[in-house]
């Protein structure tokens, strides 16, 4: 059956599930969501139709019916992709000095095809004051008229109405469209973005991990250097007054770029005494660099230290493996 829905002035007349209309099942989102953008698209080009003609001047020629619209039948025709705009209206016929009402019917069709929606016929068909039936119906589209008179505006009214309707509804779709491609495009990027950003993250990680246990190797290895020199030192040192090594030591590793800067404080009185090697790179052997030069010690003594630490340790950083 019809489904009779109400819309303003305007009469809604669709087939929707549960009337007879081969429609998509239910369960079909995408197709209903099809379905119902195509009928909001005939009820503007309804109401469009409405709007012309409620400006339109046709003289003594008068609305009888609103204008009303079928989404899904057109003729005998019945599918999602077609449609039927009606309307009814009433003129007079003077005979003999008597004025008689007469009826005519506008049904235009219209079919969806790429994309809108397009005008393919306006069936008109007249019911006069002394015939019981309409007339058989007649192409408005392709029959001749006379400039000027009713059937005329109404024929203009029809094709650029429609046209016009379908062309802001084919604007509308592009700028939706655009929208829908910016947002994906905005959602890809944002995508992207956080994939790279996890990446880096990874990398990073990867990086300090991998930093930090070179770190630790290099360490390691000057700890070796410096336990085995720390056994060959002995308590003191001639020539610096009341030096003695009071026993441990202390590294410190620190990366400069490429290379890597180590630093041995041996324990002693009345101050530690701290050497300082350098590895040009990791894996490259450490090089012994000499006594610090900041270390608190005056020049004498500095010189003293310095010769005595050279004699033991020059060369030795390069024999570790």
């Amino acid at each position: 059956m019809d489904c009779l829905v109400a819309s303003g002035t305007i009469l809604f007349l669709a087939i929707v599930p549960g009337c007879d209309l081969d429609v998509a099942p239910q369960g079909d989102e995408a197709q209903e969501i099809v379905f119902q953008q195509q009928a909001d698209e005939i009820e503007q080009i309804a109401s469009a139709m409405e709007m012309s003609l409620g400006k339109a001047e046709l003289g003594k020629w008068a609305a009888v019916d609103p204008v009303t619209f079928r989404h899904g039948i057109s003729a005998d025709v019945r599918s999602p992709r077609v449609a039927t705009i009606s309307f009814s209206y009433m003129f007079p016929i003077t005979i003999d000095g008597r004025e008689h009402e007469n009826l005519v019917r506008h049904d235009g069709r219209l079919a969806y095809h790429q994309g809108q929606w397009q005008l393919q016929q306006v069936a008109v068909a007249f019911k006069f004051f002394n015939e019981a039936e309409f007339t058989d119906e007649t192409d408005l589209l392709v029959t001749s008229l006379a400039d000027g008179n009713q059937l005329t505006q109404l024929k203009t009214i029809w094709e650029s109405t429609v046209r016009d309707t379908v062309e802001l509804q084919l604007a509308e779709k592009l700028r939706l469209q655009a929208e829908e491609k910016q947002a994906d495009e905005e959602a890809a990027a944002e995508k992207q973005a956080e994939e790279d950003a996890e990446t880096e993250a990874k990398r990073v990680r990867s990086e300090a991990l991998t930093a930090s246990a070179r770190l630790a190797l290099m360490t390691a290895r000057l700890k070796k250097i410096a336990k085995k020199a720390h056994s060959d030192l002995g308590a003191t040192v001639e020539g610096v007054e009341g030096f003695r090594f009071t026993g441990g030591f202390d590294v410190k590793v620190d990366r400069d770029d490429d290379s890597y800067l180590g630093r041995v404080s041996f324990e002693a009185t009345p101050r530690a005494v701290t050497i300082e090697y350098i590895a040009a790179r990791f894996g490259r052997p450490w090089v012994y660099g000499g006594v610090e030069s900041d270390g608190g010690w005056d020049a004498a003594s500095r010189a003293t230290l310095m010769a005595f630490f050279n004699k033991r340790l020059a060369g030795q950083g390069r024999k570790e493996k």
